[in-house]
């Protein structure tokens, strides 16, 4: 009996050391106590002190795509039930979508990627090839659609290889030099051209996935319209919805409905080229009514974006823009919390094995009065109406994207955070308040571009 004793207690205290080196409790220091609060406030002063909208000629803008389509069957990303599967042929094509503008005197660029995010190993590869073209991140604003039905196999690890299958290098080599394809086509037909901007309210397509009525959408379906002078047209588009109408068994590639959104914009004759990222998707879902489901609901949103924009379109009054300016603040957090339960996380150690341990941050990018900004992050739309009417009240016209490179999990309205819901447990990463602190980030770049 005793022997039994002092195994069960050997085996108890084996259990509690191992416990304890695996698991912590949840740090919810209000974040303005932090360091890490300190340290990117400090970041925030020196960019206001340091900043600067250059002002040159009248700015020339092209736009171009390189295709994302593998030439070999790899995993899908997007779906964790997939576990692995590859893709089976093309629905619609991906590809990587790129918009360049240039004063004369500093140039940047718009990204978007027809995956589920922007892989941080990819960005990884740019941050040593943009400087070839005259690029860096600093002036390099990455998106995406957010497909979860387009290509994988490009991060490591054992998250990676949940959500994108195995990982195989070459293919975030072929990412990343798709990317450079398409900078370096855009490059070659700029020309001069005219700005404007518009947005509508499209809330009928968008519900609160995570609270259901108990939360708020982002309705806004967000325009920026580019006019060159030969009459070629472009748009960069932002919406909400998460791109998620087709389910986990479809494993044909495909950019969701950001694909059909383009497809039925370009076939109406309301632009040439369209351009769409992902708004602030957190917390949002797409909406159509009962039964239609698949891509037959993407098809739906897209004509009902396409009929409204229509509706509109001849309200936005392009013009010439002189001034542009761009940057990318790398971001401070507290340590990773990936969440055991309501109190008790993963250690930083043991989130940085599972995820890995990229660099992150917030992009933003000023084109006369459009201000861009980019998160590293399903960014929650509930977070977005005080930010718009800050913007709007100093003239600015914003447009919050999600996914620009790095990736931290989801961000959303603080008051959600110890929910056991998808987004809140499994997937908000990196401790409490961060709806708050990542608002008051973002509301320090709208009033220092202003």
């Amino acid at each position: 009996m005793k022997r039994l004793l002092k195994v069960l207690a050997w085996v108890a205290g084996a259990v509690l050391v191992l416990a304890l080196s695996l698991l912590t409790t949840i740090d919810r220091t209000p974040y303005q106590e932090m360091s890490y609060y300190a340290a990117m406030h400090a970041r925030m002063d020196s960019l206001e002190a340091a900043y600067e909208n250059t002002n040159g000629d009248t700015l020339q803008v092209g736009w171009a795509e390189a295709s994302l389509v593998y030439t070999e069957s790899i995993p899908l990303a997007g779906y964790g039930k997939r576990k692995g599967a590859h893709f089976e042929g093309v629905h619609d094509s991906v590809a990587v979508k790129t918009m360049v503008f240039s004063n004369g005197k500093t140039k940047a660029a718009i990204v978007s990627l027809d995956l589920l995010i922007t892989p941080p190993e990819v960005v990884i590869r740019l941050r040593k090839l943009l400087p070839t073209l005259g690029y860096s991140i600093q002036n390099t604003f990455f998106t995406a659609v957010h497909s979860h039905c387009s290509i994988g196999a490009w991060s490591p690890g054992l998250t990676g290889k949940l959500f994108a299958g195995t990982y195989q290098p070459e293919v975030a080599d072929f990412i990343a030099e798709a990317v450079v394809q398409s900078i370096k086509d855009a490059e070659e037909n700029k020309e001069k051209a005219r700005i404007g901007f518009a947005t509508f309210d499209a809330g009928e397509l968008i519900y609160n996935r995570l609270v259901k009525e108990k939360g708020s959408i982002d309705p806004w379906f967000r325009v920026m319209k580019v006019v060159k002078d030969s009459g070629k047209s472009a748009l960069f588009t932002t919406f909400a919805a998460h791109a998620t109408t087709l389910p986990s068994s479809f494993l044909a590639l495909s950019a969701d409905y950001p694909a059909a959104l383009r497809k039925t914009f370009v076939a109406d004759s309301l632009a040439d080229f369209v351009i769409y990222g992902a708004g602030a998707v957190g917390s949002q879902g797409p909406n159509s009514p009962k039964g239609i489901d698949g891509w037959d609901k993407a098809e739906y949103i897209s004509e009902h974006l396409a009929d409204q924009f229509a509706q509109i379109s001849f309200l936005i009054q392009p013009g010439y823009v002189t001034s542009i300016s761009s940057g990318y603040l790398p971001l401070e957090l507290r340590q990773p919390s990936f969440k055991v339960s309501e109190s008790i996380a993963a250690r930083p150690w043991v989130f940085y094995w599972l995820f890995g341990d990229y660099d992150s941050g917030i992009s933003y990018l000023k084109i006369g009065d459009n201000l861009l900004v980019g998160t590293p992050c399903d960014f929650s739309g509930e977070l977005m109406a005080p930010l718009d009417s800050m913007a709007r009240a100093q003239g600015q016209n914003l447009m919050v994207t999600s996914f620009n490179g790095g990736y931290i999990g989801y961000i959303t309205k603080d008051e959600w955070y110890d929910l056991n819901k998808y987004e809140t447990r499994t997937m908000n990463w990196f401790g409490p308040y961060n709806g708050t602190y990542f608002s008051e980030v973002i509301g320090d770049i709208i009033d220092t571009t202003k």
